[in-house]
């Protein structure tokens, strides 16, 4: 009983020297040793709440003891912050002319939110006062900026869509806009590479923001846009009317403006060259990878050519040769020159007629090796293009193709027909077999 009534009239004494200290001008020392000493922070609280005057030299004095307190007390100051909050929130509306008075509240708001706040529940209890007011005056979305500029980034990364959010829904009233932005632009940079979704939410509000009368609301519009140009760049990018919008501010009247708008157009086209660096490297892989394919079917080609046999065209009735047979010696060129000359020109015409017959056919082998090669065709098709080189192969009209070759005018129309003829007498069987 006796340690209570000490106890009792210990926290009688402090109070009573924090209401003489409070009708002098005040001393910072003096309250931080009171502050130390005593640990009843809700009686400190009450008093320093109850203390009111009407100069303002004295009421900015008055509230820098709030952050005092939160230096000294720390999370012990947490369950007494909306009691403080609200108060602080009511001496802006009280001195609602004086900038100076609604700065400082700002300021010492952000300096306990540093200093106490470390739990979402926290953060909960301190933002229902501040919600209720922001519609009221700017220096409240000054006070919610300072929270998010404060907040540790545990805390602000649990919450900051629910914050951003916020913003967004206070863009529509006539004061603040400055201070709004501000604010979204800490949670964007807090955040970084995971502001996609922030993206999305205020790149529609941009282009009306940019087009603003106030520079001040075009300068922190301008920020948040180059944060989203370096953090976001594919986003931006589809967003065409930015980079038009930047040539129009470029010749703006005010300096920081211009400025802000070159910087903007340095980072797009630096992105724009990155991107087409990184097409024209992707385009050559592609490349490759084709390339490689190619040789890749190439040699199936030659393996599939050597286990199969060749398609040779007899132009005369004597015998034709296979790869297999002995080299003819080379001839002297008076030689070459007299078979040429004793050659007439249906044979020039036909031996010409036979090489281009060839060469079709052979395109035709290779085509097929690369269709299947790059799994381009399906089964069917595959059994098709397997039918029609068998039948080439087979068919004994290529051992005097002039008699049918002489007909067309060129190789394309002659293969065509021939393929087109093959692949009717494939599908008419198949038919039958069904059928069967």
């Amino acid at each position: 009983m006796e340690a209570f009534q000490l106890k009792l009239q210990r926290m009688k004494n402090y109070k009573q020297q924090l209401q003489y200290l409070l009708q002098k001008p005040i001393a910072s020392p003096q309250f931080r040793q009171i502050f130390l000493e005593c640990d009843q922070y809700q009686m400190i609280v009450q008093v320093l709440i109850e203390a009111k005057s009407d100069k303002i030299s004295v009421v900015k004095e008055q509230l820098k003891l709030f952050g005092l307190l939160a230096e000294c007390a720390n999370e012990n100051l947490s369950p007494l912050l909306p009691m403080i909050f609200t108060h602080l929130l009511k001496r802006i509306k009280d001195f609602e002319s004086m900038s100076c008075v609604c700065t400082q509240v700002a300021e010492i708001i952000g300096k306990i939110v540093k200093l106490c706040c470390f739990d979402g529940d926290v953060l909960s209890s301190i933002l229902k006062p501040l919600m209720n007011h922001l519609n009221q005056n700017a220096q409240h979305a000054l006070c919610l900026t300072r929270v998010v500029q404060f907040l540790s980034f545990e805390i602000l990364e649990q919450n900051a869509l629910f914050l951003f959010r916020k913003f967004i829904s206070l863009l529509n009233q006539q004061n603040g806009k400055v201070e709004i932005l501000e604010g979204m632009a800490a949670i964007i940079l807090s955040v970084e590479e995971q502001s996609d979704i922030f993206a999305d939410e205020i790149i529609p509000h941009l282009q009306q923001l940019l087009q603003n009368q106030q520079w001040q609301v075009k300068k922190m519009a301008l920020d948040i846009l180059y944060s989203l140009v370096v953090l976001q760049k594919e986003k931006i990018q589809e967003h065409s009317y930015f980079k038009e919008i930047m040539y129009e501010l470029k010749s703006n009247k005010i300096k920081q403006i211009r400025d802000s708008a070159n910087l903007i157009l340095d980072v797009l086209q630096q992105n724009n060259q990155q991107q087409q660096q990184q097409q024209c490297s992707s385009q050559s892989q592609i490349d490759q990878q084709v390339t490689s394919v190619e040789r890749q079917t190439n040699y199936v080609c030659q393996i599939k050519s050597q286990s199969q046999p060749q398609l040779f065209i007899n132009t005369t009735n004597k015998q034709s040769y296979s790869n297999n047979a002995i080299p003819q010696l080379p001839q002297t060129p008076s030689q070459q020159q007299i078979n040429r000359l004793s050659q007439t020109p249906a044979q020039n015409n036909k031996n010409n007629t036979d090489e281009k017959l060839q060469l079709a056919i052979d395109a035709i082998q290779l085509l097929s090796g690369i269709l299947k090669t790059k799994g381009i065709c399906d089964s069917t098709e595959i059994q098709q293009i397997d039918s029609i080189l068998n039948r080439l192969n087979e068919r004994d009209s290529y051992r005097q193709p002039t008699m049918k070759f002489s007909q067309f005018n060129d190789t394309e129309t002659f293969i065509s027909k021939e393929a087109a003829e093959i692949l009717r007498e494939f599908k008419e069987k198949q038919r039958s077999d069904y059928l069967r």
